[in-house]
């Protein structure tokens, strides 16, 4: 589905890349338009607890590195609410994709 979008937009350039840790480790530019996805916590960990390597004390460990939420939230240019349901996600993408390109 990627090698389509590049194909009908040659001449624009866009880069979708999914970095959890992006502004973390502060290898973000200000150019760049960043999309946060928002899932509810409860969702999240019932995705991870189905991978068979799936450590809860690591899990843990990570979630205190992150930056709070709302940081994350306030300083991206888009939200989309993951409810991990009919592609709802991808068509928010698609949309955005649209509105910056």
């Amino acid at each position: 589905k990627m090698n389509q979008f590049l194909k009908k937009n040659k001449k624009k350039r866009a880069v979708i890349l999914d970095i959890p840790l992006l502004l973390e480790g502060k290898i973000n530019n200000k150019k760049d338009i960043l999309v946060f996805v928002e899932a509810k916590k409860k969702e999240i960990i019932k995705r991870l607890e189905k991978r068979p390597n799936f450590d809860v004390k690591i899990y843990n460990r990570l979630r205190k590195l992150q930056l709070p939420l709302e940081v994350k939230k306030r300083k991206s240019n888009f939200i989309i609410k993951n409810n991990f349901k009919n592609n709802f996600v991808k068509k928010n993408v698609k949309n955005i994709l649209k509105k910056i390109i």
